[in-house]
This record gives C-alpha cells, structure tokens and sequence, in this order.
C-alpha cells in the first residue's frame, strides 16, 4: 500500500487550476449559447492595401492603455458605411477619432500601434466587407517580431452584423495569452472583455 502525500501548497496551486479551467469552460459554455440565441452574420476580413482605403474614416484606437499590452488594434469605419462598429468590450477599451483621411486614419493608427514596448516588425491592413459588396472599413493590426511570440500576428479578431451595427471581437492568439500569463504579464482572459 502506498501513501502519497502532497503539501497544502501544491493542493492550492492544483485548485487553482481546476477552479480557472471550470471558470473559462462555463464563460465560454455560456458565450455560445447566448450567442447561438442570437441572429448574426459573420464577415470574414481580406487582405488589402493602405493604396485602397480611400475616402474619410472614424478612427477606432483599441488597447494601448499601459506600455507591456500587445492586444492592440486600430479600426478605420468608412464615413459611407452602411454600419458603425461597435468593439464587443468596455467603452473605455478604446478611443474614437471621426472625420479624418484616409492618410490621417492610416498615419495615426500606425503611430497608435506602435505604442507597447515589445517591437512592432510592421502593421497590416485587412478589409472589412459589408456582406453585400460592399466595405464597413478595414483593419489595421500589428505584427510583431518573430522571436517575441513565435508568430508575427497574435491576434484573433472577428465581425459580425448584428441588428444595425458591426460588432468587433478581439482577443489574443491562446499560445500567445500563455506566453504572456506565463511572464507574469496580462492576467485577462482572451475572450476580449
């Protein structure tokens, strides 16, 4: 017979992690199926060229509020578009800029997600489609060094039309939000709120 013995620390840091798994499995459990109960349409983002956003943007500013955050990204809204954006997170998540160009969008976005200490290699530009040919706006999003995460793009992002408005979600790759728990940094979840 054998008698395994385990310290009172070892048994709170296993609670620990059984208590977080159960806490992320019921929050993710019920994220789908409050958005199951919900009607929307999904928008999947294209590659695109600064030389293609034209025209006057709001300026969507997401992240940046303290110098190690990397879930950084800036949401350029066509002035004609047929929906606003909405960021599916606190209001103060982000800051709004309207009325400018497209090279005022693109120059401030830039400036904008270059704002954390770990290095931006370069920033990347995707369209966001209406669903009906046409364009909401387009994203702009930060790749980063290789060597800081083992891939240049963290982040998981996605759209949907839900009622009269487009409703952003943004979140951390899960290696990279492990890779960031595990250096002491970001303790948020990567759900996006």
């Amino acid at each position: 017979m054998t008698i395994i013995l385990v310290s009172a620390r070892e048994m709170e840091g296993h609670m620990k992690k059984i208590t977080k798994w159960f806490l992320q499995t019921a929050f993710m459990a019920v994220v789908v199926i409050l958005t199951a109960c919900v009607p929307a349409n999904q928008l999947i983002t294209q590659p695109a060229s600064p030389h293609d956003v034209k025209g006057t943007y709001t300026l969507l500013l997401y992240g940046c509020h303290y110098p190690e955050e990397v879930k950084n990204l800036a949401i350029l809204v066509a002035e004609e578009s047929k929906y606003p954006v909405e960021i599916y997170d606190i209001d103060t998540s982000y800051k709004t800029k309207k009325d400018l160009s497209a090279e005022q969008a693109l120059s401030e976005a830039d400036s904008f997600l270059k704002c954390s200490v770990r290095r931006v290699w370069q920033t990347e530009v995707w369209r966001i489609p209406d669903g009906s040919g046409g364009t909401v706006g387009y994203e702009i999003r930060p790749l980063y060094f290789p060597l800081e995460f083992g891939s240049p793009d963290i982040l998981l992002t996605s759209y949907s039309i839900k009622g009269d408005k487009v409703r952003a979600y943004i979140r951390l790759t899960p290696s990279a939000q492990k890779q960031i728990e595990a250096s002491g940094g970001d303790k948020s979840d990567s759900s996006g709120k």
